[in-house]
């Protein structure tokens, strides 16, 4: 027996569990992916860099990206997965009725969400982000008292960014409410508003690849939250729960030990103890979670560690050009530290 495998078993022994595991993994969203063969993922309606849809309809981003991982995960293959667009009020009803399994969309955690439905990590630290015209020549937030800014409703944080920004510099906006954040956007680009509030991200990434000249625009930062975005399952599944977590984590974890899509097989081969059973040489590994023993070398293999995800889609490799900051790895300054495997 396998060291996982039996602190596995112990575990379960001791809460008195094993005779319910059978019934228990029945009713798992997993076990339903499996046997629809895809794995569902609520997607943005159309955000630069995070998630939209190309030309042939192909999802492209970075939270695209991360739910692509799970397909990876559970099903050996990233491109077992449809995307469902969602505006802000219908993602978290969508978790609820099992319309997806997953959500990985620009959604901020926050006590009232995560009561509603289980946030499982974070994997976007963003801030809040203002676009304006240079013509305009609005340089600070100060300037803004008396202007029109379109927003999305249901964006709870980027509303609060805006009155935050009210508050601080004794200023009123005029507040312009779209249903989509598309709708909000277009209605910015088209005139209608003076400015336009979502996360920083975002706000960069319309910038890149929606203005038609980047360079006639600014973003101005606003509020003072620091957003944890991060994906999201419904409530009462404890297998969908863990392997979304984990997976995540194999990203974070991937990247800290130099372990990219090009090099896996090497790793596999030549790795030390650790990465050799993370990859999937030890037997029974992904038993507790229902997956393949080498879940984690399918995910690196086809999607690449956290960096290589990042820099495709918002980073050095894309239009954005984004600064990993507060994304980086704790050792270089950021805020994510992956899990150990012991």
């Amino acid at each position: 027996m396998t060291r996982l495998m039996a602190l596995a078993g112990a575990v379960f022994a001791a809460v008195g569990l094993t005779a319910g595991i059978g019934d228990a993994a029945a009713q798992s969203v997993v076990n339903k992916i499996k046997q629809r063969g895809y794995l569902s993922c609520g997607a943005s309606q159309g955000v630069p860099g995070l998630s939209r849809p190309d030309e042939k309809g192909y999802y492209r981003g970075f939270d695209s990206d991360i739910c692509r991982t799970f397909a990876a995960a559970i099903l050996g293959d990233k491109d077992k997965i449809r995307f469902v667009p969602l505006n802000a009020g219908q993602r978290f009803p969508a978790l609820q009725t099992g319309e997806i399994d997953v959500l990985s969309r620009t959604s901020t955690i926050t006590y009232s969400r995560d009561a509603v439905v289980r946030f499982v990590w974070i994997t976007l630290y963003d801030t809040d982000g203002v676009l304006v015209r240079k013509a305009d020549r609005i340089t600070s937030p100060k300037q803004l008292d008396g202007k029109t800014v379109c927003l999305q409703s249901g964006g709870s944080l980027t509303e609060k960014a805006i009155e935050e920004t009210e508050e601080e510099h004794n200023i009123s906006m005029k507040k312009v409410y779209f249903d989509s954040t598309i709708q909000a956007r277009d209605a910015f680009f088209g005139g209608r508003c003076d400015s336009y509030v979502t996360d920083g991200t975002a706000a960069a990434g319309q910038r890149a690849s929606v203005a038609k000249n980047p360079d006639d625009y600014d973003i101005l930062r606003v509020g003072h939250a620091a957003e944890p975005n991060g994906v999201a399952v419904a409530r009462g599944d404890d297998q969908l729960f863990d392997v979304v977590r984990w997976t995540v984590n194999a990203l974070l974890w991937a990247e800290l030990h130099g372990i990219t899509a090009k090099n896996v097989d090497e790793k596999l081969k030549a790795g030390n103890s650790e990465i050799k059973r993370v990859l999937g040489q030890e037997p029974g590994f992904g038993k507790p979670f229902g997956l393949d023993d080498k879940w984690v070398y399918n995910v690196i293999k086809q999607m690449g560690n956290y960096a290589e995800i990042w820099d495709a889609n918002l980073g050095k490799a894309s239009p954005l050009k984004v600064e990993r900051g507060m994304n980086a790895l704790w050792k270089n300054g950021g805020l994510n530290y992956p899990f150990p495997w012991d």
